[in-house]
């Protein structure tokens, strides 16, 4: 989970303060506002300020809201200052890094990259 959720949910739950945080701040009021609207994202949000569920579950909510719609994503994104990066999940229900799928038939060979790192050596 990106780390910045976790951050806007702490903010939207209410314990995040301070100058420097303005944007997570801003953020978290606009999760608010949205999940006010929503009677079960509303409860989850009411259970993070009371301390009933960690902030991570509130993170979690918000991460699908983000993942279900690509506006709110690019919104939420655009007052904390940042992309924010959504883990995919497959239809197992679980944490995914890549996903394909290939319409017509599997190519012979797929090649997947995380993160490449090439050192020229002389």
């Amino acid at each position: 989970m990106d780390p910045l959720l976790l951050s806007i949910a702490t903010a939207a739950a209410g314990t995040l303060a301070g100058e420097a945080a303005k944007g997570v701040v801003a953020a978290g009021r606009f999760v608010k506002d949205r999940f006010a609207k929503d009677p079960e994202k509303e409860l989850a949000m009411l259970r993070a300020e009371t301390g009933r569920v960690p902030v991570e579950t509130l993170a979690a909510e918000i991460e699908a809201a983000c993942a279900a719609d690509p506006e709110f994503h690019r919104q939420l994104g655009e007052l904390a200052g940042r992309t924010i990066e959504i883990t995919q999940v497959n239809q197992a229900g679980q944490h995914v890094k890549f996903q394909n799928n290939f319409h017509g038939g599997a190519p012979k060979q797929v090649i997947q990259g995380d993160t490449i790192n090439i050192d020229h050596l002389s």
